[in-house]
């Protein structure tokens, strides 16, 4: 059985980047999620609109913020 070692350093780098390229379109999705909460909180009014909204924008925050971890620690 083979360490990490034995793998070359051209299929780690195309790991980080297929590992980023997946994160920065989990950001587009997390910013669709936003846009969708509020076309939602528009139509439906039941009481709930401003923890959805918080929940929506906190999501997309910490996306963001394992986006920025990633490119640190990769």
């Amino acid at each position: 059985m083979g360490t990490i070692d034995s793998i070359t350093p051209a299929v780690l780098t195309f790991i980080k980047i297929a590992l980023w390229l997946f994160l920065i379109l989990y950001i587009l999705f997390a910013g669709i999620v936003i846009k969708q909460v509020r076309v939602m909180t528009e139509t439906l009014q039941i009481g709930l609109e401003k923890p959805i909204r918080t929940l929506a924008v906190i999501h997309f925050i910490v996306s963001v913020f394992v986006f920025v971890l990633s490119l640190i620690i990769l």
